[in-house]
């Protein structure tokens, strides 16, 4: 049965984290439309301007689990990489990439008050805890990111510790911005014009313009707001209904609003997401495929490099070529100590170390690199001097022919 078009996106989320079940019988008949259409954060960008990630529920075993896969592209969504398999069930919350290489976020991860941290491409997650988690963004900034849950939080270290910003009041979080500070979020979602409330200092305080969609009626399904590659760039996905999407775009803090294109929507799943190079914009479809019980996922991923006017189309099916190839493992341990550092940092290799030389790098929170050693082949750990560093969060990224591996280090004086 269609939903009611005054169904919040509020609902729609804790509809999808309360009946699971539906999901999965979602994945094994393709009688309607699935309650997880409107979760578009299932779609990222990465630091890198052709890299993206996705998060979408994969295939069906024949013991009838369904399990959800993250899936990685560096070159516009052409090729996937498979990052990581989980029980659909117990893992599959929306992700969210970070301007660091290899950092992104899960939300929520495991239940509602609980989120991930991945620093190495999605492969694995560190589990961190929050009161309860509605709605999230991650910033412009190197380990930013915002949650809203009773009252809006920001953190700066990675998920780590988070400070009160607002009450937040009615507005819901949608994204931020390209500038540090800035954060958009909206009130009265379904309703033409959008009630768009954007702030300069970090969600302590917002102020509200009305955003009219032209071709919209006065009343609309759902809209998300995503940050575009320059300031006061932003893109509006509107559900026109339930089975319609408008894409729309402004260049000025929602002043001027464009039409770009319009897409129809049938039983698919639809995420989206702005890219990180100017005039990137990204959709991805999954439709079911194969009979049971060989059922798995179709992913069409449509790309475009002129603000969402045109679309070139990657199309994946994610058969046993996809779930036969086992997800990347890390082959050793890394051990890198003390940490919180002065002076000196040790990598150290548990187990059997990369055949090959290694080389470490680490990056201030600009991406800068500000100390570098090479770790000789066979060798089970180097030390790397620090002490000329600032107090700050560095990250290290430790890469060789068939290792890499990235995390992040804390300098203390």
């Amino acid at each position: 049965m269609k939903q009611s078009a005054m169904v919040s996106h509020f609902s729609r989320k804790h509809i999808m984290l309360k009946l699971p079940v539906i999901l999965l019988l979602s994945t094994l008949s393709l009688a309607g439309p699935s309650f997880s259409q409107y979760s578009s954060r299932h779609l990222t960008r990465g630091a890198d301007t052709a890299e993206i990630y996705l998060s979408c529920q994969w295939y069906a075993d024949q013991n009838y689990i369904t399990w959800n896969g993250i899936f990685h592209s560096t070159d516009n969504g052409k090729t996937l990489s498979v990052q990581r398999k989980t029980n659909f069930l117990k893992e599959a919350g929306s992700i969210f990439g970070d301007s660091v290489p290899g950092f992104i976020y899960q939300i929520p991860f495991i239940g509602q008050d609980t989120f991930g941290v991945s620093s190495d491409y999605g492969v694995t997650f560190e589990k961190k805890f929050f009161n309860d988690i509605y709605k999230e963004a991650a910033g412009c900034l190197a380990g930013e990111l915002y949650i809203s849950g009773w009252g809006l939080y920001r953190g700066t270290d990675y998920g780590n510790n988070f400070t009160w910003q607002s009450s937040y009041d009615s507005l819901l979080l949608q994204d931020v911005g390209m500038l540090p500070g800035e954060v958009y979020s909206a009130k009265r979602i379904g309703y033409n014009p959008l009630k768009l409330a954007y702030s300069n200092n970090y969600g302590q305080t917002f102020s509200t313009i009305n955003v009219t969609f032209p071709g919209i009626g006065s009343m609309y399904d759902y809209c998300d707001t995503h940050r575009g590659a320059a300031p006061g760039e932003l893109y509006f996905v509107v559900w026109k209904s339930y089975w319609q999407i408008a894409l729309f775009h402004t260049f000025d803090y929602g002043q001027t609003i464009t039409l770009q294109s319009e897409r129809d929507q049938t039983y698919d799943e639809i995420f989206y997401t702005a890219g990180r190079a100017p005039g990137t914009f990204y959709y991805a479809r999954r439709e079911i495929c194969g009979t049971v019980p060989c059922l798995h996922s179709c992913v069409w991923i449509y790309f475009s490099r002129d603000y969402g006017v045109t679309f070139d189309t990657y199309f994946h099916n994610l058969d046993s070529v996809y779930t036969g190839v086992p997800r990347k493992e890390i082959q050793c341990e890394m051990k890198v100590f003390p940490n919180p550092a002065t002076d000196r940092v040790t990598f150290r290799f548990a187990g059997m170390p990369p055949a090959g030389d290694a080389h470490i790098t680490m990056h201030n929170l600009h991406g800068q690199a500000v100390a570098e050693g090479t770790l000789p082949k066979g060798q089970p750990e180097v030390t790397m001097a620090v002490g000329h560093l600032a107090r700050g969060v560095y990250y290290y990224k430790i890469s060789q022919e068939n290792y890499f591996k990235t995390g992040k280090v804390v300098i203390v004086k």
